[in-house]
């Protein structure tokens, strides 16, 4: 294989793709990486054509999603523990391993030499051990695969789809095997692109004129009527977007605004908590222009994140306030019309465009993020008026963070459930249809959750 080329490239040059890609996965395990939905994530991928960066993008988003695939497969092509590989080294091996198991556009044995090429650039002696490696892999990975992966087990489906044993028990347990199944192969898919039109700005079709000017082709989503699904380059670089006539924003962060805009009639008092970096603030502001919004929370940076984002989008007027949703003073007491939490979570809604949190999160951090949720929304139902509404809402699906959270404050009395699986059947709650609980497998989006109460007494 050493000395093979690939059509058009100099002998014994690295793909530009691939080397970014491998520096940008540094990045990622020294904690300096971040993932999004846009192509702009890591700075090792500036300077490259766009046909380069989105090949780049693309590896390093699967290299991270599908690592437990990849050392299941690595590791069974090894003497030592995959553990005991040299940090740098492994990272080369996932990422080489992710295009010889998952892709077909680029031949084997460039993938392989451009792996061997990358450690020894690096200063590394484990040339031999990743030709070695990788030479198996690329003859026996993918028979491999299908045999580590094949079962009911837990093991079996963590393997297949690339997921801690942990999560996909969790999944199968609360979704049931065949919608946990569909749930766990949308995660490891790309991500839907969806934005919001700033109808502050602009109407809908302006917006997609806009965006087609800059190579974006848009399509609308059924039931959204500010939302468009997108594809092309990067939103952050159009026009469209630098000039608030557009946002990122998914269909589940969508549904979540407007069900809490519904209950912000005009001259309404509508308080957004944990609200940074202002996606659903900025909704709010459009959808219920006449309300009086304000906004908490109580990380400074990304207030600062949101002030930008609000002024770009110019939503003005909103009250913004750094403080802690626990430490909110008496005079928010009983005096909001509609109160929106968006809590803080695991996030497991979110795994198909955050590559890495299905690594990152532990079992533990379920009933631990549930526990502070419980605190957060007794604390937001005090500042709801009589006769208002409170709107939850959780990029999650685990029961524990989700159902109940909301039924532990209705069995404290005083609060009745909106029935929002009425107005939105598509989405309703499969165990409780007040509720909605949008699916990235049903619904092409983020996972989220969604219910809304309305507390009693005079009005």
């Amino acid at each position: 294989m050493t000395g093979a080329r690939e059509r058009g490239r100099p002998l014994g040059a690295i793909s530009p793709a691939r080397a970014a890609a491998w520096h940008a996965l540094l990045r990622v395990r020294s904690g300096g990486g971040r993932f999004d939905d846009s192509l702009a994530a890591f700075p090792e991928l500036e300077g490259l054509s766009d046909r380069d960066r989105a090949l780049a993008n693309g590896l390093v988003i699967g290299t991270v999603k599908r690592r437990g695939s990849l050392d299941a497969v690595l590791g069974a092509f090894t003497k030592a523990p995959l553990g005991d590989t040299d940090r740098e080294v492994l990272d080369a091996l996932r990422l080489a391993a992710f295009q010889l198991l998952f892709l077909d556009r680029v031949p084997a044995y460039a993938v392989v030499d451009d792996a061997v090429a990358m450690v020894a650039r690096k200063g590394k002696r484990s040339q031999g051990f990743v030709n070695a490696v990788l030479r198996k892999v690329a003859d026996d990975g993918r028979e491999s695969f299908a045999t580590l992966s094949d079962g009911d087990g837990a093991r079996a489906w963590a393997v297949r789809h690339s997921c801690p044993v942990w999560l996909v028990k969790l999944l199968r347990r609360e979704l049931g095997d065949e919608a946990a199944e569909q749930f766990l192969v949308a995660a490891n898919a790309a991500p839907e692109r969806c934005l919001r039109v700033n109808t502050l700005l602009a109407e809908v079709p302006a917006a997609r004129t806009a965006l087609a000017a800059a190579g974006i082709a848009t399509s609308g989503v059924p039931g959204l009527p500010a939302a468009l699904v997108y594809d092309g380059p990067a939103l952050e670089r159009s026009a469209a977007f630098r000039e608030g006539l557009v946002t990122p924003q998914s269909r589940g962060s969508q549904v979540a605004g407007l069900v809490a805009a519904a209950g912000a009639g005009p001259g309404a008092r509508v308080l957004d908590l944990c609200a940074a970096p202002g996606t659903k603030t900025a909704q709010l502001a459009a959808a219920a222009p006449e309300a009086r919004i304000t906004a908490v929370d109580a990380d400074e940076e990304r207030l600062g994140v949101m002030r930008q984002n609000l002024e770009r989008l110019e939503a003005r007027g909103v009250e913004i306030v750094h403080g802690d949703v626990l430490e909110l003073p008496a005079a928010f007491d009983a005096a909001f019309d509609a109160v929106l939490l968006d809590a803080p979570c695991s996030g497991i809604g979110t795994l198909a465009s955050r590559a890495d949190l299905r690594w990152r999160r532990r079992e533990a951090d379920i009933s631990r993020l549930a526990q502070l949720q419980r605190r957060l929304i007794r604390r937001a139902a005090c500042c709801v008026r009589p006769r208002g509404v409170l709107t939850y809402a959780v990029c999650t699906l685990p029961q524990a963070e989700t159902v109940g959270v909301v039924e532990t404050l209705l069995a404290e009395g005083g609060w009745q459930t909106d029935d929002l699986g009425a107005a939105w059947p598509g989405m309703a709650h499969p165990a409780a249809g007040g509720y909605l609980l949008v699916l990235p497998s049903a619904h092409g989006a983020s996972g989220f959750f969604v219910a809304r109460l309305r507390r009693g007494g005079a009005g």
